[in-house]
């Protein structure tokens, strides 16, 4: 009976081994898949070469950060496209009720220009969104706010550069930012 005592621990153990490595490779799995799930949301612009999407997860400390990318360009126009969701997102002007967390900035209606730049805050298919546009270098970004949890907000940006304000902020409507959300509420 001695004999079979070993060999019962062995089993007993190897189960527990394979279960585990099983549930690390599942949730490594699920980890690596967080910003992958946003690439289908970088969508091909017509009359625009698309980069393959890249992305990134990070779990730091508490910080959690997931971001898609993709760039796109035209002749001597350039795009890129952003979406990222985590705790960076709300600090880096994520929503809070009306009024734009850390800016300053009042709800939508909000027009701002300098002989440089000029600047939006308005309100466009139900969505907050920010425009920034340098005269000067005729390039810009419009941000699309997209949640703004407590435990990390999530925005949609697209970085343009030779090509106006009204261009960008028509290539950026291309993108589906009620499919981004949802896309950006399944992830954990």
């Amino acid at each position: 009976m001695r004999k079979n005592y070993p060999q019962k621990s062995f089993e007993t153990y190897g189960k527990i081994l394979l279960v585990s490595c099983a549930i690390l490779v599942v949730a490594a799995a699920v980890q690596a898949e967080s910003y992958q799930t946003l690439y289908p949301c970088l969508i091909d612009l017509s009359g625009w070469t698309g980069g393959e999407p890249t992305g990134m997860n990070m779990n730091m400390s508490g910080m959690v950060m997931i971001n898609s990318t993709r760039t796109y360009s035209k002749g001597n126009k350039e795009l890129t496209a952003v979406i990222m969701k985590g705790n960076q997102a709300f600090g880096m002007g994520g929503m809070q009720g009306s009024g734009m967390q850390g800016s300053g900035m009042q709800g939508s209606g909000m027009h701002m220009e300098t002989p440089e730049v000029n600047m939006n805050v308005k309100t466009i298919n139900g969505f907050q969104v920010q425009t920034v546009y340098d005269k000067k270098e005729n390039s810009g970004s419009v941000t699309v706010f997209l949640t703004h949890e407590q435990t990390g907000g999530a925005f949609f940006n697209l970085l343009y550069a030779g090509i106006s304000e009204k261009e960008a902020v028509g290539l950026a409507k291309k993108f589906d930012w009620k499919k981004i959300k949802s896309k950006i509420q399944s992830l954990r």
